[in-house]
């Protein structure tokens, strides 16, 4: 990754805007802003490269009239909506009978076994939210998990603020009745 961003980083060395961007805190910040709306994914290095390129080609149309890290989340939350409305027409093309199998609770109560259920919790949330629609689910990401104020979050998606809370009260009882169902998230382990 860090040669594809220098890569573009020197095409683009004539902008004015390059001079001020500390290149490593870009990279950070956009890898854990798509890791936040896309969850542990296997394509993740490949949707922040794809978000890297876009940030830094449009790097020269940056304003400054928002905070940097607005205009990067607006871009890897548009990276993270392609890929999830690609991955939905995949999935109703090539595997029309997908759903998913509810899993069993692990048991025992020794501190790898904490650990081990705290990380299936997490596998189960993102599996969770990959099932909300696409828009839902960056609303709700970028509100819940990245604790971003309803303004901000209208500013990054490009939304009215009603729309923004509109969609977190939708996506939160979406998420509650997945969660719900889930043995993991309702029974004695989830404590």
């Amino acid at each position: 990754m860090a040669r594809v961003v220098t890569e573009i980083a020197s095409r683009h060395a004539s902008l004015a805007a390059a001079a001020e961007v500390d290149w490593a805190e870009l990279v950070g910040s956009v890898h854990r802003q798509m890791r936040s709306l896309v969850g542990p994914i296997p394509e993740l290095e490949d949707l922040t490269q794809n978000a890297l390129e876009q940030v830094l080609r449009a790097l020269d149309r940056f304003e400054g009239r928002a905070q940097l890290s607005t205009f990067t989340y607006r871009v890897c939350a548009n990276v993270a909506l392609h890929h999830f409305r690609w991955w939905r027409r995949f999935l109703r093309r090539f595997d029309p009978v997908h759903a998913d199998v509810a899993d069993t609770v692990p048991t025992g109560r020794d501190d790898a076994s904490e650990e081990m259920i705290a990380n299936e919790r997490m596998r189960r949330l993102h599996r969770a939210l990959e099932r909300l629609d696409a828009s839902k689910r960056v609303t709700l990401v970028l509100a819940d998990l990245e604790e971003l104020p309803g303004p901000r979050v209208a500013e990054i998606l490009g939304i009215p603020e009603a729309t923004v809370r509109s969609r977190l009260r939708v996506a939160r009882m979406e998420l509650h009745a997945i969660l719900r169902r889930d043995p993991l998230f309702t029974s004695e382990a989830a404590r």
